[in-house]
């Protein structure tokens, strides 16, 4: 009696990848339901993710970082020197971001010693910096894609995604949340969850081989 093995089915890195860049920034995107929900329809929505679930925003933050990882890796070798360069802003910044993020888990100060809370609060730094460097990023790769199409579809969506960032988070941004920064806000994370889907449906890797064989 023979016995066939069958190869075990596995999944690239660019879908999960994409899959957990889409995940993080839905939960981004979710994270000002209640704030939407009173400028916009005049009425209190529960939060999906507050301080008090930090196990949310971890889940959340854990998925951005390794999405970001999965986006520089599946496109830097299809860039040169200045899309690599523009890739490692768009993707360290978004990594910064997710991390100073974890700071405003507000159960942390139940945890932490009260030695070490002022260095979890001073996390919010990371936010900034991470946004501006996102932003520029995906700016800058938005221009050379156009450019030189890197991505598969919608080479519109990592400039727009950017400009959309830009304008929400350093021209309608502040202390005071408005419906004109919390629009710009979702446009934002609906460009980014839009780069996790095209990356998910891309294939990279395949399409660099492709490209330099020729």
């Amino acid at each position: 009696m023979e016995t066939t093995f069958r190869p075990a089915i596995t999944i690239p890195l660019f879908r999960w990848g994409g899959a957990a860049f889409m995940l993080g920034n839905l939960l981004f995107m979710v994270n000002k339901l209640d704030e939407m929900s009173r400028l916009f329809l005049s009425r209190p929505m529960p939060d999906v993710i507050s301080g008090q679930n930090p196990l949310l925003i971890l889940i959340g933050q854990a998925a951005l970082i390794f999405g970001y990882v999965a986006y520089y890796q599946s496109y830097a070798p299809q860039v040169g020197r200045f899309g690599k360069y523009a890739l490692r802003l768009l993707c360290g910044g978004g990594i910064l971001l997710a991390v100073g993020h974890i700071g405003f888990i507000s159960s942390l100060a139940n945890v932490l010693p009260s030695s070490i809370r002022p260095y979890a609060e001073s996390l919010f730094v990371l936010v900034v910096l991470g946004v501006l460097a996102l932003v520029i990023g995906l700016i800058a790769f938005g221009v050379i894609n156009l450019r030189q199409p890197v991505l598969s579809r919608w080479q519109w969506l990592p400039l727009a995604t950017g400009l959309m960032g830009f304008i929400g988070f350093f021209l309608f941004g502040g202390g005071e949340i408005t419906a004109t920064f919390l629009l710009f806000r979702t446009l934002f994370a609906l460009g980014l969850i839009g780069l996790g889907l095209s990356l998910w449906l891309d294939r990279p890797a395949e399409r660099g081989l492709a490209d330099s064989s020729r």
